[in-house]
């Protein structure tokens, strides 16, 4: 017997173009969040601009996302068949 969690996750692994849009959705949440949210002191020039730190987490999580996916093809990935040469 399966327990919740399995289920959900299935049904997730079945869709993955609705979590992606209720990723983005919380993202854009996220953005709104922070054009309302009101500023007391200003220590930085992007405290001064709205979304600001939305936007820099998002950005910086995509561009870590896709550096550490180029980093583990070009270092750890080995060709195919690696693993089946046989030593001589």
């Amino acid at each position: 017997m399966s327990s919740a969690l399995v289920r959900m996750i299935d049904r997730l692994r079945e869709r993955p173009d609705r979590l992606r849009a209720v990723f983005f959705g919380l993202l854009g949440l996220f953005v709104v969040y922070d054009v309302f949210t009101p500023r007391h002191e200003l220590h930085f020039w992007g405290d001064r601009v709205r979304g600001f730190w939305a936007l820099f987490a998002l950005l910086g999580g995509l561009v870590m996302a896709k550096g550490m996916k180029g980093l583990g093809h070009l270092w750890l990935m080995k060709p195919e068949g690696f693993y089946d040469r046989e030593e001589d």
